[in-house]
């Protein structure tokens, strides 16, 4: 090839750049144009709702496919809210239709949201996002749902509207900042750290994590809070003290199954309502923390290792806006309330409680600390809640130290079927109770235990000894009205140290060495409704190193009205018989420790006090055997137990029908060996 060919090809190739140089620049220049028209007209139809809307500038990169809008600000038609935005880049797009875009990302740089009114409690909320980065967006073309932004709720409608209409693969915020500034309260601030939601899709997100929470507020003051160095003593009306603020952080929460439809049911302009609003609506089917913490200033801190939430969901009706400030009234005038008030304060309390749904709510190693108080506890778990009723609430490895160094420890506490509702019934009549008042604790939880409790006693020359609970359980259930059917009692391994007031058999103990005393108790009760038959077996009772009584009987012929309905028991008493009585005495130390005093004080052996102690006995139940000759296999039992103790059983059977009622009436003895036949046995231990 020559180079005059060489020359040709060259200036051809400049040619065609040239060419091609105008063609690009031309076309930037009718895309900028073409473009500003578009978001022109979109701001015009946000300003025919009655908002304003603004922006600086708006350009296309056609390398990217990609437009940029400056200096946005959208203004809602009341004022009350106010969107700015430095910078929207959105890329990929295609073109809107019916007022919504498709885009593969959208980027947003200084967005600020500003809300003031009855939306913000009469103050001001202003969120503050640095950088907003989100993957293959659909959604409306505005910022802000026009004419949805008036009201308590305002501002969330807004926000729940617009995700509402929303579909994103992801959702990427490094940075958010909330300041709240109530109107005549102090400012409080929340903020994210790496926010990130995935499968977002019509409000409902597939995924939710974010880095770090933190957050700090004031509480309000109540007339609980007194400053120091004021009240009647000064001559003024105790004001109350500011309280100090509050600061917490979380290190580290993921979310699953969000879905924030019972939110935007709950901001309905007029409130919530339909059977929607009175269903149960899922907000998480499961959010995890890591460690959290939180501080107040003079006041006390807490933290945890984790937070688990299951399937909490949110009823509503329940979230009425005109509850809510009620209540927040309340609250705010505690504890000085009148009884009216404190019926109310219960009512709502109540309500919002009906309200709310979850499977379980577990914190994992939460700690306390206050004024030189700590308290751990390994775990804490609420199980079931749903129309008011708590399947379960239980504690474990429960700690605490007092500035006094005194320590306390509890390995569980568990409470089963609480019931608020019927708690509020009972918080209701608390001023003015009824007879059967005391009733509703039988429908307010069926059941409550404790394990391993250990406490300072807090008495005496070292008040730092401990009362020990082994376990302490009470259960109830099987109602047929008013009264349970069944009870289960037990209180096992209950020691504690030994004082000259707490009488016999401890003061016996004390005169042997003991210096602590343990004792078990157990009661068991249940009604048969087809046999008409109340069973209490067994009713025991044991000292350790002392003894063991154990008694097992029965009721017959008890209607079940008497459950149904207490005032109908002493209409009952009169048909209700007798059943067999079974009485066992278990000899654990008592006799020898009895035996070896009373013969200390009369200056004899043990043995020589016993013998004569057994020939007394004998001459006894021989008197009484001749007199009543039924009665001679129990005095031999006796004597045969006091020779070599061990157990003694002597058990009632009644002859015919006896009367309860008549029988508990008289005084005479001879009437209990007219209506039952005796017998009893001794066992050596």
């Amino acid at each position: 090839m020559n180079g005059k060919n060489v020359a040709r090809i060259a200036g051809g190739v400049a040619v065609v750049a040239a060419l091609g140089a105008a063609g690009w620049f031309g076309f930037l220049e009718w895309s900028r144009t073409r473009v500003r028209a578009e978001v022109d007209a979109a701001f015009a139809g946000i300003r025919q709702t009655g908002a304003r809307a603004a922006f600086a500038d708006a350009t296309f990169n056609p390398r990217e496919m990609g437009i940029t809008v400056t200096g946005i600000s959208v203004i809602s038609p009341d004022g009350g809210a106010r969107v700015k935005v430095d910078r929207l880049s959105a890329r990929g797009g295609e073109r809107p239709v019916d007022r919504r875009v498709t885009l593969e990302a959208l980027d947003l740089d200084g967005v600020e949201i500003t809300v003031t009114g009855d939306s913000a409690a009469g103050g001001t909320i202003t969120y503050s996002l640095p950088q907003v980065m989100i993957d293959r967006y659909n959604g409306p073309m505005t910022l802000i749902a026009a004419g949805e932004g008036d009201g308590p709720y305002g501002a969330l409608r807004v926000a729940l509207r617009q995700l509402a209409a929303t579909t994103a693969a992801k959702v990427t915020v490094p940075e958010a900042r909330v300041q709240i500034a109530p109107a005549g309260a102090p400012q409080a601030e929340l903020a994210y750290r790496n926010f990130a939601a995935e499968g977002v899709n019509a409000g409902a997100i597939r995924s939710m994590v974010v880095d770090r929470v933190t957050y700090a507020f004031t509480p309000p003051a109540t007339g609980a809070d007194q400053p120091a160095g004021t009240g009647a003593a000064q001559g003024d009306a105790a004001k109350p003290a500011a309280p100090g603020r509050v600061t917490g952080q979380v290190d580290g929460l993921v979310a699953a199954q969000v879905d924030t439809a019972p939110l935007l049911l709950m901001t309905q302009p007029g409130g919530p309502a339909g059977k929607a609003a009175e269903a149960y609506g899922r907000l998480y089917g499961k959010l995890v923390t890591g460690p959290y913490s939180v501080k107040q200033e003079n006041g006390p801190s807490h933290g945890a290792a984790a937070l688990l939430v299951e399937n909490l969901a949110i009823r509503p009706a329940a979230f009425d806006v005109s509850r809510l400030a009620a209540l927040d009234a309340l609250g705010r005038k505690a504890p000085n309330l009148s009884p009216e008030d404190n019926r109310r304060l219960t009512e709502l309390s109540r309500d919002l409680v009906n309200g709310i749904a979850f499977g379980t709510i577990a914190i994992t190693r939460a700690t306390s600390e206050f004024q030189g108080e700590t308290g751990r506890i390994a775990s804490l778990r609420l199980e079931g809640l749903t129309g008011g009723v708590l399947d379960g609430f239980t504690l474990e490895g429960v700690e605490g130290v007092t500035p006094g160094a005194g320590t306390g420890k509890m390995a569980r506490f568990a409470v089963r079927q609480l019931d608020f509702n019927q708690l509020a019934r009972l918080s209701a009549e608390a001023d003015s109770p009824s007879p059967l008042t005391a009733l509703l604790v039988f429908k307010a939880f069926s059941g409550i235990e404790m394990k391993g409790l250990e406490v300072p006693h807090g008495e005496g020359p070292a008040p730092t000894e401990t009362v020990k609970v082994g376990t302490f359980a009470l259960s109830w259930g099987g109602s047929l009205g008013a009264l349970p059917s069944y009870l289960d009692f037990t209180l096992d391994g209950v020691s504690g140290p030994i004082r000259p007031e707490d009488g016999e058999p401890f003061n016996t103990l004390a005169a042997a060495g003991f210096s602590r005393a343990t004792v078990s108790m157990a009661l068991k009760a249940h009604y048969d409704i087809n046999d008409r038959r109340l069973t209490l077996a067994p009713v025991s009772t044991e000292v350790k190193d002392a003894f063991r009584v154990n008694l097992e009987s029965t009721l017959e012929d008890v209607p079940d009205t008497v459950f149904a309905d207490p005032s109908g028991i002493l209409t009952a008493l009169p048909g209700v018989a007798a059943g067999p009585v079974k009485l066992t005495i278990t000899d654990l130390g008592m006799t020898r420790l009895v035996l070896s005093q009373l013969a200390a004080a009369d200056g004899v052996s043990v043995d020589a006090y016993r013998e004569e102690l057994v020939s007394l006995a004998e001459g006894i139940a021989a008197e009484l055997s001749t007199a009543s000759p039924e009665i001679a296999p129990v005095g031999s039992a006796v004597v045969a137990f006091l020779r070599d103790p061990g157990t003694l059983t002597i058990t009632a059977t009644p002859k015919g029908r006896v009367p309860a009622l008549a029988l508990a009436l008289s005084s005479d003895p001879s009437v209990l060996l007219e209506a039952f036949t005796l017998s009893a046995t001794a066992t050596k231990p």
